[in-house]
């Protein structure tokens, strides 16, 4: 996989493997975030509406946030501007 691909059957293959392992990492990561930031995660839910938009949502890079995924930004202690994101009280 990921290798030189010969034929358009591979990279089909290659870009399924690929989309399946993006799903993976994304239900894991919303599952630990569930866990680890329950308050945020429940907001992230009721203001998207559903686990699997929520787990998109929070893996998609915001301009709102300097181009960084939602993880990314919690990862850089920035706890208040996500939140304000999700509410919309991030809007200038």
């Amino acid at each position: 996989m990921f290798g030189k691909v010969s034929s358009f059957e591979e990279i089909a293959a290659d870009v399924a493997a690929a989309d399946a392992f993006r799903e993976k990492v994304r239900k894991q990561a919303f599952e630990l975030f569930e866990r680890q930031a329950s308050t945020l995660a429940c907001m992230a839910l009721e203001t998207l509406g559903d686990r699997e938009r929520a787990a998109h949502w929070m893996c998609s890079r915001q301009r709102r946030l300097d181009g960084k995924t939602a993880y990314q930004a919690l990862a850089d202690g920035d706890v208040d501007r996500v939140w304000d994101l999700m509410v919309g009280r991030d809007e200038e």
